[in-house]
């Protein structure tokens, strides 16, 4: 029996909406308890694009003042993340509770694809065979370029920018060598969260380039203006300074340029399908 054949009633449909949100809060929940045995270490992942900091003297590892060995407890023992920078704590909590919020975070992100299978497996039941084709792009894009955003500013933005901004700070300011684990990491995920939106740019696009409501020609058309729109996004989701607000705004025009040649793609299998219904 294909999927198209197949019809429920409106109580086996809640049967099958309650299992699935049952599996869904499982999978969740499971995924954070999973996530916050690795918290430690996902924290080495987070603090790893600062490494940078310690290269230009701005974090540095506290050491002994006379045998000039790091201190106890003061940085790992293993010779890569020695390099990694040292973090302070302000009151007893602080470091349990960043660890529940990055299992909660992980968990989410953890345990997405599972709850994302279940609604699909929901919902594509009630749609067409190019509906369902429609939504399996559209979660393998926002996918592709949700993972290109965070390995850009993962690899390429913060550890260029993090040291430049420190280094902007005048040298008759108080400063400290080390960073506060929670506002620090705070900032990294909001880095991270905001390139893997920002991304997202390309699919939102062709979503209304397929609606219709937008067409390659208005693309062209629309530079300058998407030049302007896309500047003002970089400059509101990175920090303030132009480095990595250019660092963000290069990819998104790359990205606005490749969304005109996909929009004729678009465009040419929307014709094609309708030159297929009408001759049937």
């Amino acid at each position: 029996m294909s999927v198209d054949d197949i019809r429920m009633s409106f109580t086996e449909h809640l049967g099958e909406l309650r299992t699935r949100l049952i599996r869904s809060c499982v999978a969740l929940i499971a995924s954070v308890f999973f996530c916050y045995l690795f918290s430690n270490f996902v924290i080495g992942l987070l603090a790893y694009p600062l490494t940078p900091l310690m290269e230009h003297g701005i974090v540095e590892v506290p050491v002994d003042p006379e045998t000039g060995e790091a201190l106890e407890g003061a940085a790992p023992t293993d010779p890569e993340s020695s390099r990694r920078p040292i973090f302070t704590i302000f009151n007893p909590l602080e470091f349990i509770i960043v660890k529940i919020k990055i299992a909660a975070y992980c968990g989410i992100l953890l345990s997405f694809p599972f709850i994302l299978w279940q609604i699909c497996a929901f919902i594509f039941p009630g749609l067409h065979p190019n509906e369902r084709r429609g939504v399996k792009i559209l979660i393998f894009g926002c996918s592709g370029l949700a993972l290109a955003g965070v390995l850009v500013a993962y690899m390429g933005v913060l550890p260029l920018v993090m040291p430049y901004l420190l280094m902007l700070i005048p040298a008759d300011f108080v400063t400290v060598d080390q960073l506060r684990l929670s506002e620090t990491i705070t900032i990294i995920g909001l880095v991270i969260a905001a390139f893997a939106v920002a991304f997202q740019f390309p699919m939102i696009v062709l979503v209304l380039v397929y609606m219709g409501l937008l067409s390659p020609e208005t693309l062209k058309r629309g530079r300058k203006i998407a030049l302007i729109v896309m500047a003002l996004v970089s400059a509101l989701l990175t920090p303030a300074d132009p480095i990595s607000m250019i660092i963000m705004l290069v990819p998104l025009v790359l990205l606005y340029e490749m969304s005109i040649l996909m929009s004729h793609v678009v465009v040419w299998r929307r014709k094609e399908a309708d030159e297929t219904d009408g001759a049937a």
